[in-house]
């Protein structure tokens, strides 16, 4: 062992396999703490109030671009060949970048696309090129940072509470961002158990797992209390078809029992819309799902008016444009700053060209995550469908923590479907 040590010790740096873990601990870290100042009060009250340019942001993602550049002229081939295997969510990216073409704030739609590119390229070179246990322990540690700090500011620090509904943010501006970066801590703590081996290990990361659900709690989020409760009800059906397949149909019964609740959930909906009415206030909801209902009828109005191509990725919510001050009319000076659902976002953003790819996303993430037969790329699919239903996740830069998690569960599903042999669609 000593002898391994001393030679790993003595062995020449790679400076692209260094550069790439760089990149990938850099975009970890902004995707959970960004590049504001953690528990400044002074971002709550301005951060929406009107569009600001963020140095610090521009610098990290040029860096992140430029070394990406780098990392692709040595390993062209090898990443060329997934961007080009990949041919959804690559197109996906290329129109969004496109999209400043037709968008009214050209500049800063590609800006912000820009930023969803150098996530992509990030995340493909460190899938191909770092050991997958570089990457969880990376992982691990930006996600251990983000709980223990989070948890101690809400103990601890003011400017951890929130002061519009007075739970806590933690680092975060809002309460309901901390609520759904704790979702995705509870998922990374999930795959960490999955793959870590001794017990001390597994002990920690259910450790992870609590601190994530009590940080939920502490929110008060009720988005986050909703996806929770499906990854416990679908970690739950994980566990009875475990029982089943020592039998030889565990996966027929967990087709037959979708199938169930697809059919009691369209039965439920047709015939008992009175019970149905009560259920969002078990989560602090009225029937609008606080103003979203009211939203989204305004968003698909203007959806009808640029319907094709849409208004250009990331720039339809604009700070300070007379679109917010209509809005803020009708919602008593509320600035609405998205659609509070992710696929009516998709659809002002970029019109039925980018709705249509996005539905091819869905569909080869869904295809490939049973063929892989991977229970946890199903319980990371179902949480991310069920957040972008009532918040614009997806594909959202400055808070994109969907949006990288997304990318990432994706780009790792079909490096291992390519690998495995099943490349023909």
């Amino acid at each position: 062992m000593l002898r391994s040590l001393t030679e790993k010790l003595e062995a020449p740096i790679n400076g692209t396999d260094l550069l790439i873990k760089i990149n990938s601990f850099l975009i970890i870290y902004i995707t959970f703490f960004t590049t504001k100042i953690p528990f400044d009060p002074s971002n709550y009250g301005d951060i929406f109030a009107e569009e600001t340019t963020d140095i610090k942001n521009q610098i990290v993602y040029l860096f992140l671009f430029f070394s990406s550049l780098i990392v692709l002229s040595k390993r062209f081939n090898k990443v060329f060949s997934l961007i080009i295997s990949e041919k959804y969510l690559s197109l996906f990216v290329l129109v969004c970048l496109l999209s400043a073409l037709w968008s009214d704030y050209s500049f800063m739609s590609f800006k912000r696309s820009f930023q969803l590119l150098v996530i992509f390229l990030v995340i493909i070179e460190a899938l191909i090129d770092i050991d997958p246990k570089t990457l969880l322990l990376q992982l691990k540690i930006i996600v251990s940072a983000y709980l223990f700090l989070s948890v101690y500011g809400g103990n601890f620090i003011p400017a951890a509470i929130d002061p519009a509904f007075g739970t806590w943010r933690g680092i975060e501006i809002q309460k309901n961002h901390l609520g759904q970066t704790s979702i995705y801590c509870i998922l990374t703590a999930i795959v960490f158990y999955s793959f870590d081996k001794t017990r001390l290990s597994k002990l920690y990361d259910f450790m992870l797992m609590f601190l994530s659900v009590y940080l939920i709690y502490k929110a008060h989020s009720s988005t986050g209390i909703l996806v929770l409760s499906m990854i416990i009800f679908v970690g739950l059906i994980f566990q009875i078809e475990s029982i089943f397949s020592k039998f030889g149909f565990g996966r027929s019964f967990l087709l037959l029992l979708f199938l169930f609740l697809l059919g009691f959930a369209l039965i439920f909906l047709i015939f008992a819309s009175d019970i149905f009415s009560l259920i969002p206030g078990y989560f602090g909801k009225d029937m609008t799902l606080s103003g979203r209902s009211d939203i989204w009828k305004f968003a698909w109005d203007d959806i009808e008016k640029k319907l094709l191509l849409g208004y250009g990725f990331a720039t339809y919510w604009v700070m300070g444009t007379p679109r917010i001050e209509i809005f803020a009319s009708y919602f008593e000076g509320f600035k609405v700053n998205q659609a509070h659902n992710g696929f009516i976002e998709i659809m002002l953003q970029l019109g039925v060209v980018g709705a249509i790819l996005f539905l091819f996303l869905i569909a080869a993430y869904g295809y490939r995550m049973v063929k892989v037969n991977s229970n946890l790329a199903i319980l990371i699919f179902v949480a991310i469908l069920i957040l972008n239903y009532t918040e614009s996740a997806l594909f959202k830069v400055g808070f994109g923590v969907t949006t990288f998690y997304f990318m990432t569960a994706y780009l790792a599903l079909s490096e291992f479907y390519f690998k495995s042999g099943d490349v023909n669609e």
